[in-house]
């Protein structure tokens, strides 16, 4: 005689032990996975370009996800000179610990032999931004919101990558410390070396390129939709003359782009970071404010 279904079931004992396995498994099963925040991670001297002088440290946040954004720093030292060093741990982390990515980077430096001039270090700051933007899987960062910080000419490099260079408009602030913003100013001129340094930087006299000059100030190539600014300057730069902090205000307030302005009435070129032994925080502290502002 054939068994119906239910009758078969009542005759088979299925041991306990194993409907407890069965409904663990089916929990088990079904619950989401758990994902532990990622790690702070450091990554030195990665290339970001097939030139020797192209290498970038990276550090990224604890927790970090595919918005957080990434702030370049960049050297100063005339074009000519300088080193990604000068921006120390400290100083960097500070930002990674405000749930920044940084990127401290070198650059082709300003020579006359071999030939290395303007556009070419801007170039370099935009491949980094590049590089950055295409491996933001990799290190799990954004892709497309970005800062810039530079102190003397690395400020100068922030000011024209954001102002002349930005037209995805992916850096979303800018941050001046000391840095020149026109080039052709007669007091910034007057000052010994001034004149022949930026000749190197740009590859031409001022007599033979004015244009060239021009189209190097930050003054001259800022518009309406340049990207919030803050200008760090000290009153007495013996090489870097307040007037170039004044003019960049001014011509921030007159294009109405969000600005700010810090005037240190102490400080030389190097706002204290001689005394220090590396930037003080009352200069990185108002660039994180205004990172916080308008980048995150």
């Amino acid at each position: 005689m054939l068994l119906r279904p239910e009758r078969y079931l009542r005759h088979v004992a299925i041991p306990r032990a194993w409907c407890v396995s069965a409904v663990l498994i089916l929990v088990v099963a079904c619950k989401s996975p758990v994902t532990e925040p990622l790690p702070a991670a450091v990554y030195p001297s990665i290339a970001y370009g097939t030139d020797p002088a192209q290498l970038m440290d990276i550090r990224l946040p604890a927790g970090r996800s595919n918005t957080t954004p990434v702030v370049i720093f960049i050297h100063g030292g005339g074009w000519s000179g300088g080193d990604k060093s000068i921006f120390l741990p400290v100083d960097l982390q500070q930002f990674v610990d405000a749930g920044y990515a940084t990127v401290n980077i070198n650059y082709r430096l300003a020579s006359n032999s071999p030939a290395v001039h303007d556009p070419a270090l801007s170039d370099d700051v935009t491949a980094a931004i590049d590089f950055m933007a295409t491996h933001s899987g990799e290190y799990i960062v954004s892709g497309s919101k970005f800062a810039a910080v530079g102190h003397s000419a690395g400020a100068h490099l922030a000011l024209l990558e954001a102002f002349k260079y930005n037209g995805s408009s992916r850096i979303k602030a800018v941050a001046s410390l000391s840095g020149p913003t026109d080039l052709s100013d007669s007091t910034f001129l007057a000052i010994p070396t001034v004149r022949t340094t930026i000749e190197t930087y740009l590859g031409v006299t001022q007599a033979a390129g004015p244009t060239r000059w021009t189209g190097a100030s930050p003054v001259s190539v800022a518009t309406a939709a340049s990207p919030p600014t803050i200008i760090l300057q000290g009153a007495v730069d013996v090489l870097v003359p307040q007037v170039e902090g004044d003019k960049l205000h001014a011509r921030l307030v007159a294009l109405a782009v969000a600005d700010e302005y810090h005037l240190f009435p102490t400080y030389n070129h190097d706002l204290n970071y001689a005394t220090v032994g590396h930037f003080p925080g009352d200069v990185l502290n108002p660039v994180l404010a205004w990172f916080a502002k308008y980048v995150k």
